[in-house]
Formats: C-alpha cells, sequence, structure tokens
C-alpha cells in the first residue's frame, strides 16, 4: 500500500511527541500524563508506520472504550481514507479473534455474547443444577467469584484447585457447570472475550506464533488500566515481533476493581529491559491552577513514575471548593451557577460536565435540574437498549442468529403470549436435557412431548415455524430484518391493540431501535445484524453520550475517563464518598481513590468546583458528614474556599483518628435526643479522649437516628459558640 502523505505529520509535534511518534523498532513506554496529547500520538504514530511502507494488516492498536477507538479511527481516516487499520477495544479484538478461530475455541462462529442480566440467568440456573440454595449463595455473589476467577485467568479446574473458604468450594462446584451451560448454548459471557485469546495465546504456540507475526506493531492505549488476561494478550502479541508501545499514566489507573493492575505499567520495563521510555508531561487541555492543583493532590501518592506536568494555557481562576449544608442545596446551587452562565451567554449546557464518585448520588441533581429547566443527560451506558421491549426483539435477532440461545428462547417463547406456561416449559426443558437438544429445536417436535398439549404444544410448534422463517431473511439489511421481527412475531401488533399509554411509548422506543439499526448500517458499510448485535453488547458506559447535543453530562468519576469540558464540578468530596469507605482501611485502595479525583480534577479545561454538604441524605439515612481528606491535601495558594452553609458548626477537619464515613450531631442535636446508653471498655487514648459526658467509644442514641458509636468528640461545649461536637457511626 503506497501511501501519499498530503501533509507533514511530524510538523506540528513537541520533540517529545515526535521521538514517541517515530520511535518504531522495539519496545516503547510513552508517560502520558492528563491532556498531553496521547491520542494524538497514537494516531500520528499509526500514520507514521503507514508512511514507513507497514502494510495496515500488519497493525495493531488496542483501546479501552467503543468511543476512543472511534475517534482514532475517524482520524486515521481522515489523514488517510481506506486504510483499514485493526482499531478496536480489548473486548472487540477478542470477539474477533474468538470468531476467525471459533472451531479452535469449541464454538461456532454465530456465538452470542451474555449481557449481565442473561450471564445471572444462566449462573441461576447453575446454582439450582448444583443443588445450592440461591437466597444462601446469591447469585450476583456467585457471578461475581466467576468474574474475578476470569479476569485471573482461572478455568472451573484451576479455581477448584484454589478454592480455599467454603464459599470459594461452593463456587467450584457452580462454575464448570455455568461453563457447560455456556457452551451449549453457543454462548460467552462478557469476561470470556478476554480469556480465551489470553490463554491460547499463552498455551497455543502455532496460534500465537500466527497471530504476532500478523500484527507486528501493536499499540495499546490507557496500559494502566489493563488485567492480567489483558497483560497477556499484549505479551503475546509481542515475542517473536516485540513492537510494543504502550501509552498509559500510573497517576491515571482507577479500574482496581475491575481487575486492573497497576504493576503492569510500572514494571514494563522489568518486562522489556530494552524499553524505550518517553515522558509527555505537557498539559494541553487545562489552566494553570488546575493542574497545580491536580498535580499537588497526586503527589500524596507513592505508587507512581514521578512527573511534573506544566502547560502553557493561562493561569485561569482559582479552583473553588465550596460548602454547602445539605447535598439538596449543594445540587440546586449547581444548578443555579450553570442556569446563570448559559442564560447571561457566557456558556452552553454542554460545556458542564457533573462528575460524583457513585451513581447514586445523581438523584438530588436530577431533580434541581428540572426544577431550573437545565437540560441534562446521565451517562450509563447505552440504557436505551436495556429497556424490556428493546430487549426482547434484541433477543429474537440473537436467537435468529444463535439457535442454541437458549436465554433468548426463555425470554421470547412468549412475547407477545401464546399460551405457554411455566410448567409446560419445565417439560419441554426437561425433554430438550435428555435428548441434549436446544429449546428451539425440542419445541419444534413439541406434539412429540406427551406432557405438553392443546394451546401450550400449538404454540411452541408455531413459534419454532416462526424462528426458521425469520431465519431465512438473516442477511438482510438490519433495520429490515428488524421490521420483519416485529410484524411475525406479533409484537408490534400487540403494543398496536393495547389501550396502556406506556405500550404507546414502548412501541415509540422500538421504532427507534429501527432507526438506530439503520444509522449503524449507514455509518458502517457492509455492517450485518451480527454487527448491530455485537456493538450494542460491547458498548460501555461514555458510548451512550452524546456529545453533540446542548445538555449538563451527569456521569460518575470513572465514566469520565477520556472526556473533556470547560466547566466541572465534583459533588460530595466528603470522607467515606469520595475516597470512599471501603478503601479507608487500606493504603493502595485510597491511593486509587486519589486518583479518581485526578482523573476528574484533570478532566476540566477553563473551571473546576469542589464542593461537600454539612449533612446528605444518602442510602435512606441522615449523614453528617466532614470534607474529604483530599481537600485538605489541595495547595491552599490554588484554592478559593466559599462557605455556603451559613457557619454551620462541624467537626474540624484536623481530626484524622477515623477517616470513615460519619455521622454528627452538635450539642443543640444532643439536646434533641442523644443520650449515653452505655460505656465499652476503652483503651487509654480513648479515655485520653473523654470530654465531659461523652467519650470516644460510648454507645448513644438518637430519638430520630437511632443507635451508634462515638468515634470522635471536638470542641469545648456550649461556651465555643455552640462548636461542641461528637461523630457518631451507626
Amino acid at each position: 500500500m503506497e501511501v501519499i502523505m498530503p501533509f507533514d505529520h511530524l510538523a506540528d509535534l513537541t520533540p517529545a511527541q515526535r521521538e514517541a511518534v517515530t520511535h518504531t523498532e522495539g519496545p516503547l513506554l510513552v508517560l502520558a500524563g492528563a491532556g498531553s496529547g496521547k491520542t494524538r500520538v497514537i494516531t500520528r504514530r499509526i500514520i507514521h508506520l503507514l508512511h514507513e511502507g507497514i502494510r495496515p494488516a500488519n497493525i495493531l492498536a488496542i483501546t479501552f472504550t467503543n468511543k476512543a477507538a472511534g475517534e482514532m479511527r475517524q482520524r486515521v481516516e481522515a489523514m488517510i481514507p481506506h486504510s483499514r487499520v485493526w482499531i478496536s477495544t480489548f473486548h472487540a479484538f477478542g470477539v474477533r479473534i474468538m470468531r476467525r478461530y471459533a472451531e479452535r475455541f469449541s464454538l461456532d462462529r454465530n456465538f452470542t455474547i451474555y449481557d449481565q442480566d442473561d450471564r445471572l440467568r444462566v449462573v441461576k440456573a447453575a446454582i439450582e443444577a448444583a443443588n445450592f440454595d440461591r437466597i444462601r449463595f446469591s447469585p450476583d455473589r456467585v457471578q461475581a467469584a466467576i468474574s474475578r476467577a476470569k479476569n485471573q485467568l482461572l478455568t472451573p479446574h484451576a479455581y477448584a484447585r484454589k478454592a480455599g473458604d467454603f464459599f470459594e468450594q461452593v463456587v467450584a462446584e457452580i462454575y464448570p457447570i455455568y461453563q457447560k451451560k455456556l457452551h451449549d448454548a453457543n454462548a460467552v459471557d462478557f469476561d470470556d472475550l478476554l480469556l480465551v485469546p489470553a490463554l491460547a495465546l499463552k498455551h497455543d504456540a502455532e496460534l500465537r506464533a500466527e497471530l504476532d507475526a500478523q500484527f507486528q506493531y501493536v499499540l495499546i492505549d490507557e496500559y494502566q488500566d489493563t488485567n492480567l488476561a489483558q497483560y497477556e494478550i499484549a505479551r503475546g502479541l509481542s515475542i517473536d515481533q516485540p513492537n510494543l508501545c504502550v501509552v498509559g499514566d500510573p497517576d491515571q489507573s482507577i479500574y482496581k476493581w475491575r481487575g486492573s493492575d497497576l504493576r503492569n505499567i510500572l514494571d514494563f520495563e522489568r518486562d522489556f529491559p530494552n524499553a524505550r521510555i518517553i515522558a509527555l508531561d505537557r498539559n494541553y487541555r487545562s489552566t494553570q491552577r488546575i493542574l497545580q492543583a491536580a498535580s499537588y493532590l497526586i503527589a500524596h501518592n507513592r505508587q507512581r513514575k514521578r512527573k511534573q506536568l506544566t502547560t502553557d494555557n493561562d493561569i485561569g481562576k482559582p479552583v473553588q471548593v465550596t460548602t454547602y449544608v445539605t447535598g439538596l442545596d449543594e445540587a440546586d446551587a449547581v444548578a443555579r451557577r450553570i442556569k446563570e452562565a448559559v442564560v447571561s451567554g457566557r456558556r452552553h449546557y454542554r460545556d458542564f460536565a457533573v462528575f460524583m464518585r457513585i451513581n447514586a448520588l445523581s438523584r438530588a441533581f436530577e431533580t434541581a435540574f428540572v426544577k431550573h429547566r437545565i437540560p441534562f443527560q446521565i451517562v450509563r451506558g447505552l440504557a436505551f437498549f436495556d429497556r424490556k421491549e428493546n430487549k426482547d426483539i434484541m433477543a429474537y435477532v440473537r436467537l435468529l442468529l444463535n439457535p442454541r440461545d437458549d436465554v433468548s428462547f426463555l425470554r421470547i417463547v412468549n412475547e407477545p403470549p401464546r399460551g405457554i406456561g411455566k410448567v409446560s416449559l419445565a417439560h419441554l426443558q426437561s425433554h430438550a436435557e435428555a435428548r441434549e437438544l436446544s429449546l428451539l429445536e425440542a419445541a419444534a417436535e413439541a406434539d412429540k412431548i406427551s406432557a405438553i398439549k392443546g394451546k401450550a404444544a400449538a404454540g411452541l410448534r408455531d413459534f419454532a415455524g416462526m424462528i426458521r422463517q425469520l431465519h431465512q431473511h438473516v442477511d438482510d439489511e438490519p433495520d429490515a430484518l428488524i421490521r420483519r421481527v416485529l410484524d411475525m412475531s406479533g409484537y408490534r401488533a400487540m403494543l398496536l391493540a393495547s389501550k396502556d399509554q406506556q405500550d404507546a411509548e414502548r412501541l415509540a422506543n422500538i421504532e427507534e431501535l429501527v432507526t438506530a439499526a439503520r444509522l449503524f448500517a449507514a455509518e458502517n458499510d457492509g455492517a450485518t445484524i451480527a454487527d448491530f448485535v455485537e456493538n450494542i453488547t460491547l458498548a460501555g458506559d461514555v458510548d451512550g453520550w452524546d456529545d453533540a447535543q446542548d445538555n449538563v453530562a451527569i456521569m460518575t468519576l470513572h465514566a469520565s475517563k477520556g472526556l473533556e469540558f470547560p466547566v466541572v464540578f465534583i459533588v460530595a468530596v466528603e470522607q467515606g464518598i469520595l475516597p470512599h469507605e471501603r478503601s479507608l482501611a487500606n493504603d493502595d485502595d485510597l491511593e486509587e481513590e486519589r486518583r479518581l479525583a485526578f482523573v476528574g480534577m484533570t478532566r476540566a479545561k477553563e473551571e473546576l468546583y469542589l464542593s461537600y454538604s454539612r449533612m446528605r441524605e444518602f442510602r435512606g439515612q441522615t449523614l453528617y458528614t466532614r470534607p474529604s481528606q483530599f481537600i485538605e491535601e489541595l495547595p491552599r495558594d490554588e484554592i478559593e474556599h466559599e462557605d455556603s452553609s451559613g457557619g454551620w458548626p462541624t467537626v474540624s477537619p484536623a481530626i484524622d483518628e477515623w477517616r470513615g464515613g460519619s455521622h454528627y450531631a452538635n450539642e443543640g442535636w444532643q439536646e434533641a435526643g442523644i443520650e449515653p446508653r452505655r460505656r465499652r471498655p476503652k483503651s487509654p487514648a480513648a479515655v485520653a479522649a473523654r470530654d465531659g459526658d461523652f467519650s470516644i467509644g460510648m454507645i448513644v442514641r438518637h430519638d430520630r437516628y437511632g443507635q451508634g458509636t462515638i468515634v470522635a468528640v471536638s470542641g469545648s461545649g456550649r461556651q465555643s459558640s455552640g462548636a461542641r461536637a461528637i461523630q457518631v457511626r451507626r
């Protein structure tokens, strides 16, 4: 392939960026600080490789979201049209390899990828098949254990050898049954998309050599977030042709809970002793004050590769930290500030983003934005495709693609109602299991099952016949096939006949599904219905966000990774929320929470606002909180404090002995009903902390908030303007 460059692809790069782009032979670690132009480096490196005569088929670029992969693909295509370089996520790469070598993995190429709901159904069935109680051993917990095992590259046999406690031994019995049910259905779960290729590259020398020979130049973005399976994929593709370029930043590693291992990037030089290390430390995104505040915070971490981010941007406004009385006050104030900026003409709604540690905090902001008539979008994946009616229709499509998909069969066999009850389905499943048939195959011979009679037998037989007829159209355009499914299944007629207004909305959602399929085919030349299904299945949180709409974005800090906004609000910056209460007992976890705060702060381009409230309604409780320790760790010179709480008394942030989520009660609330119940034996330190009638370790009861244990005492009583407070944990 001859590449004629329409411009000098190196001319606008800094010396460090140019070095990263042109160092093509041998392993390379690019330490790309926040906002340092890493996407530009990756895309220009691909273009440089093509310019050097490398065939597109020999280049593989992997990133973590469909959105990032799409952006890279568009940039490369804009510079070199029809280059067709393989740019994808890890999971999309896994799917492609598994479909190409399906027989090697004992799969049919049309295998189904089960989402979270589907895999839970299979886990429930596996628990029952293993004769365990689903109440005692919850499917969610069992599924999470199996997921962790797969992320650690543990097959059922390997997991059983390592099983320690009683719960792990139970999972060891369920895990192989779960895998067999997947195999029988010609299905895989999301974790298999990494597990299967990783184990193949590790143990199948012939396949590894073949893939290594094809992908001579491998680029991996966000390397700090790779888990063991992704690490093995990267290593396996880079043995014979060790031209592995990884781009990442240890300061932005935020997915330990999902299995990522920070050591993968910290130990890159150990894995590749001849590796070249290039640091990109110039930030092009944020103002100097935002960058200084974020850098000051992350410097408190020990597990990092130290670098000093610099920027030529304006100094900008100070980072503002605001205190509110309640979480509702916080949400209302954020809404008012956004509304005022937009009404004045200084901003658009799409300039603003609200970040929070957990989704559960979004309710107050949704309410406030509705009240102030502010358009907003909650970034939580492709929720549109999670609606029941759309999942029903996509289950029809999946069953057409994979007739062995029993989970999809069970979802739709009685949608619309066909007179097939639970008892009939139980008989059908028994018949299928005894003869090693899929449920669809068993339905086709329902007349032969003596226990199934009348309307149920006719319904099963007709359903199987309809699926057989629909399968003849599986190569139709995606939108045309979905319309045919709607008509032949009776689903559209069912909704049209209903007088329920919600069914009218469901029909509108399904029509929008048809539109989505048509647009997908238009944007992806030659795309099939299988491609459309796969795209939906592999979508992540950010892929559901439409940045072209003039809406305020509301999302978790984890979802903000890779994005940027002129104005960012990080809310509920409180001890026990950010950092999360689960991280407070472990230094490694606490450092990850600090990295999460750093990621959120460095998404801001021009203005950054942090806030916390004195009191928050959360998880059905009223919590009396303290500001996050991260606020204490910010540089005072770069921070502007604003107290909108009216001087509400609180425990001093200097109390560091206890760092958990907290409940506070000042003396006014002691008078309202807090009373000592009994004292626990106290250590000398606790005795020393005694203050009047209240001391650390004492159990107290409040007439509204219930019983708790005092964990801190501050102030000197009523003589200090009501500042005396006790901190209570329930």
